[in-house]
């Protein structure tokens, strides 16, 4: 495979998985933590254990996936797009993983023992940052996508 190839593929790649994790984290900050709310006390820790690890694998694992392409995308720029797209992706997505381990992962941590609402309204609040992060990564991406378009549509020759 041509190297132009794969630079092309890990992008692509990286796209796709941007759109994925989007959707998947917009789904769980405002489908899942919300009616945490309704579940009683009793069976809380495990329900919330539960979920958890089907979490990490639906969202966390494709979004540290994503990650990687995207500093694989730095490191092997296709020369059609501008690499400051892709930095200001990169930092915006770090910005998540760093709420991530500072504010949503200890407070998922004390929800594995037991139900709090004031915890569970802190991750509400949380998610807004989160939320913001993923936005302005998505949107990155977004402006990504459409040069590459762009490029395909007068001609150019992505791979």
């Amino acid at each position: 495979m041509k190297n132009a190839t794969i630079r092309t593929v890990i992008l692509l790649l990286f796209i796709i998985l941007t759109f994925y994790c989007y959707g998947a984290g917009m789904m769980d900050y405002f489908a899942i933590y919300e009616p945490w709310k309704l579940i009683d006390e009793k069976t809380f820790a495990l329900f919330h254990q539960y979920q958890g690890k089907r979490v990490i694998d639906i969202f966390v694992i494709p979004s540290a996936v994503m990650t990687l392409f995207n500093f694989l995308a730095i490191i092997f720029p296709v020369q059609y797009v501008k690499v400051k797209w892709l930095w200001f992706s990169m930092l915006a997505y770090t910005l998540d993983w760093v709420f991530s381990f500072t504010m949503q992962i200890p407070i998922q941590l004390e929800l594995e023992k037991r139900k709090d609402m004031r915890l569970i309204e802190e991750l509400l609040y949380t998610n807004w940052f989160r939320f913001a992060a993923d936005s302005f990564q998505f949107l990155f991406v977004c402006i990504l996508l459409w040069q590459l378009l762009g490029n395909v549509r007068h001609g150019a020759r992505p791979i």
